[in-house]
C-alpha cells in the first residue's frame, strides 16, 4: 500500500496529522534521554524523518522498513542532508541484529500492522541493552467530546484530502480511520502498556498528543 507514495510521502502526512507530525516526532525523541554517542534503532523508518533527526542529535542511526521504496526515499534524504544512515530492509520481528546491539529503539505507526503484537515487542526488546529506552508512536482514538470529530476526520477529511494528492493516497486516507479503530478496539492503551510490561519493559508509560489523536508510549528495558 505505502509503496506507491513513497516519493511524495511527508508533505501529505504533515498535512494529514493537523500540522503536529514534527512535533509529535520531537516529542518522542524527548523521551531517549541519551548521550550523543548512542547506537539507536529507527524501526518502521518509512522516508527517514525520525533517523534523520536522531542523525542530526548525534546518534549512530540504524534504519529499518521493510518497503524498499521507502528506504530509497530515505537514502534520498540523507543524500541531499549529507547525513549516513544504516538503512536494512527487513521486518521488526526478524531483525538482522544481535542482542543487545542498541542504546534505544524508536518505532512509529508500526504495530497496526504487524501479526503478533506482543511477539513484536519481545523481539525488539531483545535487540535493546538492559536499561536502554524503547519509545513508539502511533495514531489514537481520542476519547469524550473529541471523538465525534474524529470519526468525522478519519471518514471524510482523511480520504477527502488524500485525494487531493493522488489516489494512492486516497487509499490510504481512506484505510487510516478503521485500521487505528480496529486496532484501538483490540488493542486498548491499558492493554497495550501491559504487553510491553510483559515483554521486558519497565517504567512504561504514555503520553497522549493534540487531543488524544496520538500517542507515544516509553519504557526501559529490564
Amino acid at each position: 500500500m505505502f509503496s506507491p507514495i513513497a516519493g511524495d510521502y511527508d508533505t501529505p502526512a504533515v498535512v494529514l496529522s493537523l500540522g503536529r507530525y514534527r512535533a509529535w516526532h520531537r516529542f518522542l525523541l524527548s523521551r531517549l534521554n541519551l548521550s550523543p554517542a548512542a547506537r539507536v534503532l529507527d524501526m518502521a523508518t518509512g522516508t527517514g524523518s525520525i533517523a534523520l533527526d536522531l542523525h542530526q542529535r548525534g546518534f549512530e542511526v540504524v534504519a529499518c522498513d521493510v518497503t524498499r521504496a521507502m528506504l530509497r526515499r530515505a537514502q534520498g534524504r540523507a543524500d541531499r542532508s549529507d547525513a549516513y544512515l544504516n538503512l536494512v530492509e527487513c521486518t521488526a520481528e526478524a531483525a538482522p541484529f544481535r542482542d543487545s546491539s542498541f542504546d534505544a529503539i524508536t518505532f512509529a505507526y508500526l504495530l497496526r500492522y504487524v501479526h503478533d503484537v506482543p511477539g513484536t515487542l519481545e523481539s525488539l526488546g531483545r535487540l535493546l541493552r538492559p536499561g536502554g529506552t524503547m519509545a513508539s508512536l502511533d495514531f489514537a482514538v481520542p476519547h469524550g467530546i473529541w471523538h465525534p470529530l474524529w470519526r468525522l476526520y478519519t471518514a471524510v477529511v482523511l480520504p477527502t484530502g488524500g485525494r487531493l494528492f493522488s489516489r494512492d493516497w486516497q487509499r490510504v486516507g481512506a484505510f487510516l480511520g478503521p485500521s487505528i479503530r480496529e486496532f484501538d478496539h483490540r488493542w486498548p492503551e491499558d492493554r497495550l502498556l501491559s504487553a510491553w510490561r510483559d515483554a521486558g519493559f519497565a517504567n512504561v508509560r504514555s503520553r497522549r498528543l493534540t487531543v488524544g489523536g496520538a500517542v507515544v508510549i516509553w519504557g526501559t528495558r529490564r
